[in-house]
């Protein structure tokens, strides 16, 4: 029997190696026909929903049909089973079991990893076989394996509490989720964040919780380390009596979360004082910097957007570009299955935050000269956006005096010499800027070069 049961099995390895399938039990694509062998009646039919969670550890085969095998007049002849879930092929005990491996990984490759049931349809082919010729004999009208695979429980979002943020829902920090579409095909959530000191402690807060009962424990609660005061960069995160785990050294830090495995991987960021923008407002070609004066992961910079655009890391290179997340709200930024982002025609202030994983833009409707220069502190005299040159420009007429450039007709942001020097046409600043000074009344062409802190500049022609 042992000897019949494996040429079984090789040919049953054999018929899943081709790709044709066999039209009818009447016309199997198979050798010679065997001697007439008649067989008592059989049936399938289908059981109860599998429920993985019901399943042991070690448990290596599960039943999905019912199966009551044919009698054979001839114990020469052995009969053995196939079951066809969809398109594939599966060998099938005697007893309507299959490998438990082999039924987990089909749902996964079909339908992912979500907790759902799912209802495939099968039928079961019948074979029998003296050891040296086989034959299909019959294929069972179609029925459903309903199965729901065995998932941890993953929230839609989570949340960030401890020293660096807060201990409550009012200034908690949202993680990203990595990916798109289900949570249980992407289960990874990012946040980047600062500790502003040693030794601060966090938990993880699930979306249900950050809705209502922010503190609730249990499978679905709060999340942490098993030990208090754990400060491993990474390791296994837990419901059960959750306790706080520990960065012991102030920095930037990025968390990803795996809620399909539930374990964390904490990485220390050092941020390079530039990052580029990118996009169809100079045809992808040219790459803008931002500047991040603090080196903290806050970066800006003002430019022409029109359309789509990115951001990236270096300035020569797409390696580690961020766009706009797929599932996220606008202004929030991911490295993977990312989207362009977005904006119409216009001058834009740019401001991006890698530590929180965002960015915004304001439009600069305006930027003019306001000071002495117009006869008082009170007038503008506007600039026109020049997109060939890139600069801001106007023709006027200046009488002797002082003079700064002001964003959308407001003192919030302006711009004057830098290192207080008056005539610092070539460096100026937002930071307190000085008064510029000009010194001869007269018709003047200005050009303004607004980029970002450190590069800003004005050109002034007298006509």
């Amino acid at each position: 029997m042992t000897k019949k049961i494996l040429l079984a099995m090789a040919f049953v390895a054999s018929v899943f190696a081709c790709t044709d399938d066999y039209k009818d039990w009447a016309d199997p694509q198979v050798v010679a026909q065997p001697e007439t062998v008649t067989f008592g009646d059989g049936s399938v039919s289908a059981v109860g929903v599998i429920n993985f969670a019901d399943l042991s550890a070690d448990q290596a085969t599960v039943k999905v049909c019912n199966l009551t095998a044919p009698t054979s007049s001839n114990p020469d002849y052995t009969p053995f089973y196939t079951i066809t879930l969809g398109d594939q092929t599966f060998y099938l005990n005697n007893d309507g079991t299959m490998s438990v491996s082999e039924l987990r990984d089909y749902l996964i490759a079909v339908y992912g990893k979500a907790p759902t049931q799912r209802d495939v349809q099968a039928t079961v082919d019948m074979w029998i076989s003296d050891g040296a010729t086989t034959v299909k004999t019959a294929s069972s009208s179609a029925f459903n394996v309903s199965a729901i695979l065995k998932a941890p429980f993953i929230d839609e979002g989570y949340w960030l509490v401890g020293d660096m943020a807060a201990w409550g829902a009012e200034g908690a920090l949202q993680f990203t989720h990595l990916g798109s579409g289900n949570v249980y095909d992407a289960p990874e959530f990012q946040i980047t964040f600062a500790t502003t000191a040693d030794n601060q402690y966090w938990k993880i807060i699930p979306q249900n919780n950050y809705d209502g009962d922010f503190w609730a424990g249990g499978e679905k609660g709060v999340l942490g380390t098993a030990v208090d005061g754990d400060a491993s960069m990474e390791g296994n995160l837990v419901t059960d009596n959750a306790q706080a785990g520990k960065i012991e050294k102030a920095g930037i830090y990025r968390m990803t979360i795996n809620m399909m495995e539930y374990t964390y991987k904490i990485e220390e960021i050092a941020f390079a004082p530039f990052i580029y923008e990118i996009g169809n407002s100079h045809g992808w070609s040219q790459s803008m910097p931002l500047y991040g004066a603090n080196v903290d992961g806050k970066y800006q910079g003002y430019y022409y957007l029109d359309g789509g655009f990115k951001f990236k890391p270096n300035a020569n290179n797409w390696d580690g570009d961020w766009g706009q997340s797929k599932t996220g709200a606008t202004g929030t930024l991911v490295q993977d299955d990312e989207q362009d982002c977005w904006a119409s025609a216009g001058f834009y202030q740019i401001d991006v935050d890698l530590a929180a994983m965002t960015y915004s833009l304001t439009q600069v409707t305006s930027i003019s000269i306001i000071g002495t220069v117009n006869g008082n502190w009170d007038t503008d005299t506007d600039l026109t956006y020049n997109t060939e040159t890139g600069a801001w420009e106007v023709e006027t007429h200046l009488n002797a005096g002082a003079m700064k450039f002001r964003m959308n007709h407001d003192w919030a942001i302006s711009w004057g010499g830098a290192n207080d020097d008056p005539k610092a046409y070539d460096n100026l600043t937002k930071n307190k800027g000085k008064d510029l000074d000009v010194t001869e009344a007269g018709d003047y062409k200005i050009q303004l070069f607004i980029t970002y802190e450190g590069n800003n500049r004005v050109v002034i022609t007298k006509q």
